[in-house]
């Protein structure tokens, strides 16, 4: 007897029928010709996968030097700028101070 493979989808699709259901697990797995010990698992990976889907991407950050014409055009600021990283981590830090936190963010991952 081979194994089949479940996918995410399919996954997602059988714990909400089965939520919905009323019927216990070995129910909805007798019903649905699914593997109880397979399904036991399920809710947690649908879980983990919607973590992962609501996790906020990181982007690539390209650190570029100054212009020195661009310096002029554009207005300076003091006020304090807010960085949202992964893992629900906030960082505030001055403008001036943005290559070098990027920067060191750069070289953290790596």
């Amino acid at each position: 007897m081979s194994k089949q493979r479940w996918f995410i989808e399919q996954k997602t699709h059988h714990v909400t029928s089965w939520r919905a259901s009323g019927l216990t697990r070995k129910q909805y797995c007798d019903l649905n010709d699914i593997p109880f010990t397979t399904f036991r698992e399920w809710p947690q990976d649908v879980a983990r996968a919607e973590r992962r889907a609501n996790e906020p991407a990181v982007l690539p950050v390209h650190i570029a030097e100054p212009a020195h014409h661009a310096r002029s055009v554009l207005p300076m600021t003091t006020e304090p700028v807010t960085l949202f990283l992964p893992g629900g981590i906030r960082m505030c830090c001055h403008p001036s101070q943005l290559t070098d936190v990027f920067r060191a963010l750069k070289y953290a991952q790596s």
